[in-house]
């Protein structure tokens, strides 16, 4: 009896496909401290220049301004990265998308390849303060999902506070997505993710050419 449960356990082990495995460089991923407090994920974009990824929600506050109906951004203080003071680079508030400078040099990951319904993912983050990037498996559900005027993938799977900014990996390790918010009635259980095509134009303005 036991002999045939181990026999059909690592049939189903093995029928379960690859999922991204974290990169080769784990200090590619660190968590985004205000202060004291580990608040969102970040990873590397450019190794030579300490430039990281993450949420534009992550590092400013956008305030209202009713009787102008304007809208200003407010830098979150003490920002740091690996323990070094963050610079802030190009923000994109619409996109929800970040690039900061610190003196923090980690091999970048890759951008990789527009994404298919179904596909298997993995976003790697710090939700809660985790030591270290925490695993959370998705799926593809929409990779071009339009709500609330803008462009997001939308992905079946929840993920926590903290794992704002995390990079979604393809089974290569290559980011496809920013994580920027879990979603909410009819779509609960939902993460809402920046879309590839939204984060590849948002890249190529960033690095310098």
């Amino acid at each position: 009896m036991r002999r045939s449960l181990l026999v059909v356990l690592l049939a189903v082990l093995v029928s379960v496909p690859a999922v991204a495995k974290l990169p080769s460089h784990p200090e590619s991923i660190k968590p985004l401290f205000a202060g004291d407090d580990a608040i969102c994920t970040t990873w590397s974009l450019d190794e030579k220049r300490g430039l990281w990824m993450t949420a534009a929600h992550c590092t400013v506050y956008v305030v209202e301004i009713e009787d102008e109906n304007t809208q200003i951004m407010v830098p979150i203080q003490d920002l740091m990265i690996g323990g070094q003071p963050v610079t802030m680079g190009m923000i994109d508030v619409p996109n929800d998308l970040a690039v900061l400078q610190a003196d923090v040099h980690a091999p970048a990951l890759k951008l990789g390849s527009y994404p298919k319904v179904g596909d298997l993912v993995t976003a790697y983050g710090y939700p809660g303060g985790w030591q270290a990037p925490l695993p959370t498996w998705l799926f593809v559900s929409n990779p071009f999902f339009k709500m609330y005027g803008r462009d997001w993938m939308l992905l079946d799977g929840s993920v926590w506070p903290g794992h704002s900014g995390s990079p979604v990996l393809d089974r290569k390790g290559r980011v496809i997505a920013v994580v920027q918010a879990h979603g909410t009635g009819r779509y609960s259980g939902m993460t809402y993710a920046s879309s590839w095509s939204t984060l590849k134009a948002f890249i190529s303005n960033a690095l310098p050419q």
